[in-house]
């Protein structure tokens, strides 16, 4: 189906100005966070910076899951990269009952995990980088469903490993950002 002729023109005058709109960004320096490839792509001095940080312990099993999806995105981008940055995370979880039974047991809980962190140079002492100014929530529930408690436990860790992995890659894209204006204030200064 064609487009009226008056249509045609305004459709193509939008397409122009969103070119020439995508290219003014471009010229000044803007780089989208969400591009396609992480947080870094296209960037391979802030995805070194990234590979240089070691993520520290976090302890209990999903204080695991978050550290290795950290470590996935970060160590693990260019392997054998020297450390340079520690990254200490922590994190609290919360629990919510959502909905009960007729009998009056539990049927669905929500978890809200509140993390934090910060950065700091590898050396005695470490000099301190970075910190989250705003704690970052991941929140996520599930079901239990009636008498099928593996379907529960299954339910339960799946949660987790959605959460953790949201949470760490919040903290990703907040450490990319907090190398990109690093190196901008020592470009600039």
């Amino acid at each position: 189906m064609a487009l009226p002729a008056h249509r045609q023109a305004g459709a193509s005058r939008r397409g122009v100005l969103g070119a020439a709109g995508l290219l003014g960004l471009s010229g000044c320096g803007f780089r989208p966070l969400y591009a396609p490839g992480g947080v870094a792509a296209g960037q391979p001095e802030l995805v070194q910076e990234l590979a240089a940080v070691r993520v520290g312990p976090v302890f209990d099993r999903t204080g695991q899951l978050l550290r290795r999806n950290l470590q996935r995105r970060l160590e693990d981008t260019q392997p054998g990269t020297a450390a340079r940055y520690q990254l200490n995370v922590t994190y609290v979880p919360g629990v919510e009952v959502l909905g009960y039974r007729q009998d009056g047991t539990i049927s669905r809980i929500r978890y809200t995990f509140t993390g934090a962190w910060d950065l700091a140079t590898i050396g005695v002492p470490p000099q301190p980088i970075a910190r989250s100014t705003i704690p970052y929530r991941a929140i996520d529930s599930f079901n239990i469903p009636d008498l099928q408690f593996f379907s529960g436990d299954s339910a339960r860790d799946a949660m987790e490993a959605r959460a953790m992995e949201q949470m760490a890659e919040e903290i990703t894209r907040q450490l990319a950002l907090t190398f990109r204006r690093r190196q901008q204030t020592a470009s600039a200064g």
